[in-house]
């Protein structure tokens, strides 16, 4: 072989290699940017994992808090109250007891503004009012005051 095959043979090998590092390079390229969308994916996933568990903690708090109403209420006093509608009909008790609380059109003296919220909703669910619409006129839910008259309902 002579120089001039030599200088031939370097310059191919030079190309040959440049080609390889070229090729390579891409392939790196590519991978990285593979790696990088995978990447970004996790991030999403992670984000929408703490966002769930964000919620998940807020709903455990409500349910906490719920079942703090629910005993609070429980443990409230039995309400032993007349109801009269009119002078002629029977007095209605919503304990199913005799009481000196009457409320109503003949007994102005106690005043149906002075009872706690939960009495009022005992006494308007006696007078045959619905649960939706006690909850209207008290600023109540509907939940509120089914719970209320089946914690009532319960200890009858």
């Amino acid at each position: 072989m002579t120089e001039l095959d030599n200088g031939l043979v370097i310059s191919k090998l030079k190309r040959e290699i440049g080609e390889m590092v070229t090729e390579l390079n891409g392939t790196a390229e590519r991978n990285i940017q593979l790696l990088e969308n995978e990447i970004s994916k996790l991030k999403e996933t992670i984000d929408q994992a703490v966002k769930t568990a964000g919620i998940l903690e807020n709903e455990k708090e409500k349910e906490e808090r719920s079942g703090k109403v629910y005993t609070s209420l429980s443990r409230m006093k039995p309400l032993h109250i007349n109801i009269e509608d009119e002078p002629s009909q029977e007095t209605k008790t919503v304990s199913g007891k005799k009481s000196q609380n009457k409320i109503g059109i003949n007994n102005p003296e106690n005043d149906f503004s002075s009872l706690s919220i939960r009495e009022k909703a005992l006494v308007l669910h006696r007078m045959g009012r619905d649960p939706e619409s006690i909850a209207s006129e008290l600023n109540m839910s509907r939940g509120e005051i089914n719970l209320i008259i089946s914690l009532h309902e319960g200890r009858n």
